[in-house]
């Protein structure tokens, strides 16, 4: 197994390609630049078979229709959240107006407990709203190190995302952190923007978890 993190135009986030099989695995949050992802994934030596979002924003999605043209392969997201790929003002795209929105199309709608599998390898689904109504982390074991949480805009190293966008509410936020800190295993954090962090640092270090 392999993953490889992608910094992407146009609010520096952080995409994930995460190799599964001896040629493929999937990608989390193609925030842009379609062309740039698909030429990492095959230097990898993978093909994109999975789309994994960790929410509907336009600063994580903007690639998909990009891969899915190219490669077929499949997008997850939470039911909470497919709304923002067809509606522009939902997804928050009026933060950069000089980037083309496009509506995508979901093939998979998500929910809390989900499993999504891939040569093997389980994201285990945990439903984590407050940034947005759909957001989730993917939890991935990690037979080398830490499992692995993607955890998008839920949390970050010393900060969480905010939550005064579309369907964000800060008092759902409070909750799921609170699901977050009671979680008794250690984690590997790769989050949504900034560098990794661990789930034992933010309980000590975060201000708004510990």
């Amino acid at each position: 197994m392999e993953i490889k993190a992608l910094v992407l135009p146009p609010l520096g986030t952080n995409c994930y390609l995460v190799k599964t099989g001896d040629n493929s695995g999937v990608v989390i949050d193609p925030a842009d630049m379609a062309d740039e992802i698909i030429a990492a994934a095959e230097k990898m030596g993978m093909k994109i078979e999975k789309i994994l979002l960790t929410h509907g924003h336009f600063d994580h999605t903007g690639a998909v229709n990009g891969i899915k043209d190219k490669t077929g392969a499949k997008v997850y997201i939470h039911e909470s959240d497919a709304c923002m790929l067809t509606d522009s003002d939902k997804a928050l795209a009026y933060f950069c107006p000089s980037m083309l929105f496009e509506a995508k199309e979901a093939d998979v709608l998500l929910k809390d407990g989900d499993t999504i599998t891939q040569d093997g390898v389980d994201f285990r689904v945990m439903h984590t709203p407050g940034h947005s109504a759909g957001s989730v982390c993917f939890f991935m074991d990690n037979p080398e190190g830490l499992d692995v949480m993607f955890s998008g805009d839920t949390i970050f190293k010393d900060s969480i995302g905010r939550s005064d966008g579309y369907s964000g509410d800060y008092i759902v936020q409070k909750s799921t952190l609170e699901k977050l800190k009671a979680l008794e295993n250690d984690y590997l954090i790769l989050s949504g923007h900034g560098e990794s962090t661990t789930l034992k640092t933010e309980k000590m270090f975060n201000p708004f978890i510990n």
